[in-house]
């Protein structure tokens, strides 16, 4: 017996060492930055060996809460199922839920475990760092790798502030004066498309303190991601370069890439000039020397737009990941799948395992070819290899409530179950803008940690309790209503229905962006009945953030859907020449802009002043600072300096842009109408001129938040609006 008890003895001894765990170091920092009241030394994180990422909850024997994985976003991930599922506790952009945790902490009766049912999960977009990041610190930034890390994202697009520095370094060594360089660099904000190859120089120069500011941002936001195991994605040397490069070599095969707007594009370097090799190796080697390795290399040749006249595109590809080889033999370039691109010649010079394709919407436009019917729908699919299901659920950061909840539910799981989809590798989010609907990104990456569809009901109500911290029958009835109209988008058109009140002012509007959409899908009327059902809770959930949050953005839904009732009410009394009519609805639609504006100014989330107080703190001088504020007021409203099809791309409803940039477009538009029907005919209203002129003037905005409090206001606003609104949607 003592035999059989000594080989027991050992053979566990001998289990344990091949299982061998450590603690994990950058996870218990994370905890401590995140949990109130010393409650990270309740948990203990543990790093365990494994093939596939998963993670493990279990109660140890001093009741402390052991949180195990195979790496630190893993164990991040766990540390987050336990704070939702057990604490009902929750992180997001829009308000936390995390003020105190239960005490004690919940159990956890018997041991969890659940693995990842894909490799990779992917985050951001190019946009991104311009339309929401692109003033950021690094007290923004390690919140936000916090997020990223408890969400389970391992893959995170970190090209950007690290091109200014890796650029600048590369053409000093091709004999580049300050004076070119600096023309080549963009101003904080356009990053993006100088990166997509889009445009060069605009909205800089940029100082050499801002970009050692940008290096050191990007050394400690890499530092922070390798060290909880995350593999960020790199960009790659493309073939896009300088249109100042073909002047210092005249016989290099060097494309004119044409215009993207209004801009010039930069140049294209053929890849199979030797001189790409030459770049190419300059490029890496200033980027590893800063940054250090990588295994994933963006990058997208002829990305909207471009030529490829004249240029061998399958030897072309085969050159560009051949170079990124040399930098590291395991490179893997990541492609977006946009539009039509990449295209069939591209995906030819390369081999299945050298690439991964980001199918950026296939949640709403996708690529992969299981959805026929699909605006970028390719028959070929993605030619056997392998891809991430991407949803980009919003376009230049614009506000409003939007998804596409049954396809965050089952879209993964159709596609990796469809023959055509049987390569799908990884599934992400490739917004333009952050900051909003934070449900969307809870469920998409959900997805990733389960191998069968949301039942979203039930997902719906976890979510409320894990949000707001507490059951409520009205918050669920709620968030039942917004799921089946205005988070269930049933067309192809991404991100949020536009905003009559940020539209130029028009007699009809069918979008307020060229490429936008402005007409409702959903009941307007299931919007009001949800905002109701909020509100009816709102002393229970007076000091939560993240209601008052949600009260605050379904507020502001419904005075914008109210908004366009009263646009189409005054048009019709011109059209009527009902001067009292006009008059009455005229005064309604401008008072309903500075209502909303005063409810915006109750949380930091929809302030002008927050985003020009970024801008401001990240310029190195005080022309730059002002530069800098310029670009934030431009990208946000005419997006270049003069009028093109991108004014109002990335239209907001922020506190302080309706009151000073929306309300002047419309009360012109309304004087003018009056006018006319007075008889008085005044010039038609020069508003790309207005909206110049407010770029270009120096305000002052307050980035503090309204002192009367969103339930207050909110208050305000459903005693004189609900019934009114209610009376007239029922009457159309």
């Amino acid at each position: 017996m003592r035999r059989i008890l000594l080989l027991f003895f050992t053979s566990m001894v001998m289990y344990g060492c091949s299982m061998s765990t450590e603690s994990d170091q950058p996870v218990s920092e994370l905890a401590e930055r995140l949990l109130p009241d010393n409650n990270s030394s309740s948990f203990v994180f543990e790093k365990l060996s494994s093939d596939s990422d998963f993670f493990e909850l279990e109660q140890a024997a001093d009741d402390r809460i052991i949180i195990r994985g195979n790496n630190g976003v893993s164990i991040a991930r766990g540390l987050n199922h336990y704070l939702r599922n057990y604490c009902h506790k929750s992180v997001s952009w829009c308000g936390n839920n995390l003020s105190e945790l239960p005490v004690p902490l919940p159990p956890v009766r018997e041991k969890v475990r659940v693995t990842a049912s894909f490799p990779y999960r992917y985050y951001l977009n190019y946009c991104t760092y311009s339309y929401s990041m692109a003033f950021w610190d690094w007290e923004q930034w390690e919140k936000e790798i916090d997020r990223m890390a408890l969400q389970g994202i391992n893959m995170p697009l970190m090209a950007v502030y690290s091109q200014y520095a890796v650029w600048q370094n590369t053409l000093r060594r091709l004999n580049f004066s300050e004076d070119d360089i600096r023309k080549f660099l963009p101003g904080a904000g356009y990053e993006a498309w100088w990166l997509m190859g889009n445009l060069e120089g605009f909205g800089g120069p940029v100082t050499p303190e801002f970009i050692a500011r940008q290096t050191d941002l990007q050394q400690k936001m890499l530092k922070r991601m390798r060290e909880l195991g995350m593999k960020p994605v790199f960009q790659g040397f493309y073939g896009m370069v300088p249109n100042a490069l073909k002047e210092k070599f005249p016989d290099a095969r060097i494309k004119d890439q044409g215009i993207w707007g209004t801009y010039q594009r930069p140049a294209f370097l053929d890849p199979t000039d030797p001189l790409f090799d030459k770049l190419a190796a300059i490029y890496y080697e200033e980027q590893k020397n800063l940054f250090g390795e990588a295994q994933f290399f963006g990058g997208d040749p002829f990305h909207e737009g471009g030529t490829s006249e004249g240029i061998n595109v399958k030897l072309a590809a085969q050159k560009i990941l051949q170079a990124m080889r040399k930098v590291n033999p395991q490179a893997v370039w990541v492609l977006q799948g946009w539009q039509h691109n990449p295209v069939k010649e591209l995906m030819e010079g390369v081999k299945p395992g050298e690439t991964i394709i980001l199918d950026l919407m296939a949640c709403e436009r996708p690529q992969w070819g299981g959805v026929k019917t699909s605006m970028f729908h390719k028959p070929e699919g993605h030619w056997n290899h392998q891809w991430i299901w991407c949803a980009l659920p919003n376009f230049g950061g614009k506000t409003g409530l939007h998804g596409k909840m049954s396809s965050y539910a089952s879209g993964p799981v159709f596609a990796k179950h469809h023959p055509m989809g049987k390569n799908i590798s990884g599934i992400g989010t490739a917004p333009e803008g952050i900051g909003t609907i934070p449900v969307v990104y809870d469920m998409v990456y959900d997805m990733a940690w389960r191998t069968d569809s949301i039942h979203i009901p039930q997902w719906l109500d976890n979510y409320t309790y894990y949000r707001y911290g507490t059951e409520d029958n009205n918050c669920n009835k709620a968030w039942k209503l917004l799921s089946e109209t205005i988070y269930e988008c049933h067309n192809e058109l991404g991100g949020p229905v536009e905003s009559y009140i940020c539209a130029r002012p028009s007699d009809t509007i069918q979008h307020v962006s060229t490429w936008g959409n402005a007409v409702m899908f959903y009941d307007p009327m299931k919007v009001v009945k949800a905002w109701d059902l909020l509100y009816q809770s709102r002393k229970r959930f007076n000091h939560s953030d993240t209601y008052e949050y949600d009260l605050t953005d379904v507020t502001r839904q419904v005075l914008s859907d109210y908004a366009k009732y009263l646009h189409e009410r005054m048009v019709l009394a011109f059209q009527k020449k009902d001067k009292e009519r006009f008059m009455e609805y005229s005064g309604k639609f401008l008072n309903i802009i500075k209502d909303e504006d005063r409810l915006l100014s109750t949380r930091k989330e929809f302030m002008l002043g927050t985003w020009l107080a970024e801008a401001e703190k990240a310029g190195g001088t005080p022309e730059e600072k002002r530069r800098f504020v310029t670009n934030a007021k431009r990208l946000i409203t005419t997006w270049t300096d003069t009028d093109s099809d991108l004014h109002d791309y990335a239209n907001k409803e922020w506190s302080g842009l309706l009151i000073d940039f929306y309300l002047p477009r419309w009360e012109a538009y309304v004087t003018y109408k009056t006018s006319l029907l007075y008889g008085k005919k005044l010039p038609y209203p020069d508003y790309s001129k207005m909206e110049q002129e407010w770029v270009l003037t120096n305000s002052t905005y307050l980035s503090r938040v309204n002192p009367e409090g969103t339930i207050a206001v909110v208050e305000d606003l459903y005693k004189r609006y609900h019934t009114e609104i209610e009376q007239n949607y029922q009457k159309n």
